[in-house]
């Protein structure tokens, strides 16, 4: 049976939830905390695994996290471990692709991917993405304003606003 090791801190009036396995990281999730429970979300995605708080075996990404938002860039380039359909895969990789402070439309993101008329798709994987900030899907938007966020609108602001992003909110 996979392990999979949870950790959470709160920065600012923010949850930082994280998890990760011996291969990788496997969610980031950032809320405020109500309604949120990582384990019984993480299960919709991995069926049987055995959970354990555990901050030595996340520390890496605690490490990431805090620093980026702190404001630094402390780089993301870090092995995952989460699951998706081919479609989502590729576009989770060129999401993380996105440099630091630029912003890409979720139809740049469907063109990256082959597939020029699946921006709506593009969507609905970013929406499904497992890890907040290691795949920057915050920095995609909407070809007429900000977009959608799982995390909340304010957070994703919030989040493009740390990078300095030239859409100011």
């Amino acid at each position: 049976m996979k392990t999979i090791y949870c950790y959470e801190f709160k920065y600012k009036q923010m949850s930082v939830r994280v998890a990760s396995s011996d291969i990788g990281a496997v969610r980031v999730k950032i809320g405020s905390g109500k309604n949120d429970n990582l384990i019984k979300d993480m299960k919709a995605y991995r069926g049987e695994v055995e959970f354990q708080r555990d901050f030595k075996k996340n520390k890496f990404l605690v490490d990431i996290l805090k620093a980026y938002l702190n404001g630094d860039n402390p780089g993301t380039d870090i092995p995952w471990d989460v699951h998706g359909t081919p479609f989502m895969l590729d576009v989770w990789e060129n999401t993380r692709r996105i440099p630091y402070g630029e912003t890409r439309t979720y139809a740049e993101i469907a063109l990256m991917t082959g597939k020029p008329k699946a921006a709506r798709a593009v969507g609905q994987a970013l929406h499904r993405n497992q890890l907040l900030i290691i795949i920057p899907c915050h920095r995609v938007v909407s070809s007429r304003g900000i977009g959608g966020f799982g995390s909340g609108i304010d957070i994703k602001k919030y989040l493009l606003n740390i990078e300095g992003s030239p859409l100011r909110f």
